[in-house]
């Protein structure tokens, strides 16, 4: 598979008989990520779009770090302003446009918000071209930039859920495969509390509990290889569903709509085997 099959969003693109048709590609996901030096957080927004990852599995992944102007960022916390922002998106979507204009094979994949400043990842199969015209469009808007190339395995821990790194065969580095990881449950007040107390005596933290939305958050470090990530999910989705509460699948390749309560859960977060199902069907075997 080649980046021919994509836009330079993400976006898949497919041929009937009679016209190009663009198919949405996978949601995007809006990913915590902690500092392992506990110095805050990381915003993430990535495009889960699995075809897409495996073909840029074989690919560089750039990242491009701009350099926004002091008086672009707030006092307290070094975020973006609105300001910030805006001069950031126009560099994104001008650079889209030349990227597209120039017929260079080069995809966005995701973008990370802190430490004064918001990156975007792209993955192509032109480096020498994908960079001479980022650097044309940061000259337009007067950013100075950093390009750095990665592979998607380098940077998977950052900016993908955790369970398309076992989805992806992706080998991580040791040092990565535990992380500070954030889990999100839905439900009523009651049963999120009766929730919480379970997930404390597995050593969960509690993070905050917001009764608008009815959702409970909490962390660990966890193990986000594909095995042992599974096995995480294989204790907390059940656990959820017994309370009558729901994960909100955020680190989840399908995401959300998958853990409703109105839904049997999927096999892969049960543990259940085969012969398990048919047990539960046709009873004592």
């Amino acid at each position: 598979m080649t980046l021919l099959q994509f836009n330079i969003t993400g976006e898949q693109i497919s041929n009937d008989e009679t016209e190009e048709v663009i198919r949405e590609a996978e949601p995007h996901r809006s990913l915590v990520r902690y500092r392992p030096d506990g110095g805050g957080e990381l915003f993430i927004h990535t495009r889960v779009n699995m075809q897409l990852l495996r073909a840029a599995a074989a690919l560089p992944i750039l990242l491009l770090k701009l350099t926004p102007r002091a008086s672009e960022l707030t006092p307290r916390d070094a975020l973006l302003t609105l300001k910030g922002s805006a001069r950031n998106y126009a560099f994104l979507e001008r650079l889209c446009d030349d990227l597209a204009n120039a017929g260079c094979l080069a995809c966005y994949i995701a973008e990370q918000h802190g430490e004064g400043r918001r990156d975007f990842y792209f993955t192509t199969e032109d480096v020498a071209g994908f960079e001479r015209i980022a650097r044309k469009a940061a000259e337009a808007f007067a950013f100075p930039l950093t390009l750095e190339s990665h592979s998607l395995a380098a940077v998977a821990p950052l900016i993908l859920p955790a369970e398309a790194i076992g989805d992806l065969n992706l080998e991580i580095a040791p040092e990565a495969r535990i992380r500070p990881t954030r889990f999100e449950f839905w439900g009523a007040e009651p049963a999120l509390k009766k929730l919480c107390a379970e997930l404390e005596k597995r050593g969960y933290r509690f993070l905050s509990f917001e009764a608008f939305s009815r959702e409970l958050r909490m962390a660990k470090n966890v193990p986000i290889d594909g095995e042992g990530f599974g096995a995480v999910l294989k204790e907390i989705v059940p656990l959820a569903r017994s309370q009558q509460c729901s994960y909100c699948g955020t680190e989840t390749v399908e995401g959300r709509d998958q853990f409703l309560l109105t839904r049997p859960l999927p096999e892969r977060y049960t543990g259940a085997s085969r012969a398990g199902l048919l047990r539960r069907i046709f009873g004592r075997l």
